[in-house]
């Protein structure tokens, strides 16, 4: 289980590959499918755990989501997988704490790329926006974001273009839209993080 934005590989972990299912959850839906208001509850950035009970439900969410119309099979399914997840949250008073002990510096680092995520950014830039030399930030994000400034703002990019295949944008306008150099830059890095090139992920997302 892991909090959106944490960073982790979908690299196989033995040489024969392996295949996995994977549920995205807004972190809103906690709330909203719990009908309460309040800040949505959080997870550990890396949680492993045995659970056959949740195990099961998820693999039944997944069954619906794939097999059934929307309705209440649906519904009821994710419903029973959501339900199951809530003994492994963290509440929303623990998840503000961490955030606190975010590095003041690597948080301005980090807002700052993500209002220009399509922009050239110099690191001399970043580190005069957080007030560290740019040794001491690369180290301290990469601490704490588990990535270097680079590769944030590249996964951003990413996130972006995903967004506009899915809606149906063409690949050219995506790759000048996100920042990338050209459509074979774009579908490089989107190949080598996504694990199919721009076109084909287009087309998965249309049907």
């Amino acid at each position: 289980m892991l909090e959106p934005e944490a960073v982790h590989t979908g690299m196989a972990a033995v040489p024969e590959g392996w295949a996995y299912k994977v549920l995205y959850v807004q972190p809103t839906v906690l709330c909203e499918w719990a009908e309460r208001d309040g800040a949505a509850p959080g997870a550990a950035r890396w949680v492993v755990f045995r659970d056959p009970a949740l195990r099961r439900a998820l693999l039944g969410a997944h069954a619906a989501l794939a097999d059934e119309p929307p309705g209440l099979a649906v519904e009821e399914a994710v419903l029973a997988a959501i339900g199951g997840l809530a003994p492994h949250l963290r509440s929303s008073a623990s998840t503000r704490e961490r955030g606190r002990n975010e590095h003041a510096a690597v948080r301005r680092a980090r807002l700052h790329l993500q209002d220009r995520w399509d922009q050239p950014v110099s690191l001399a830039e970043l580190a005069d926006v957080s007030g560290l030399s740019r040794f001491e930030l690369t180290r301290r994000f990469q601490q704490q974001n588990g990535l270097t400034p680079h590769s944030f703002q590249r996964d951003l990019r990413i996130d972006q273009a995903r967004r506009l295949l899915s809606e149906g944008v063409p690949a050219a306008a995506v790759a000048a839209a996100c920042g990338f150099a050209d459509q074979p830059h774009l579908s490089r890095v989107f190949k080598r993080l996504v694990g199919v090139p721009p076109a084909q992920y287009a087309r998965a997302m249309r049907r």
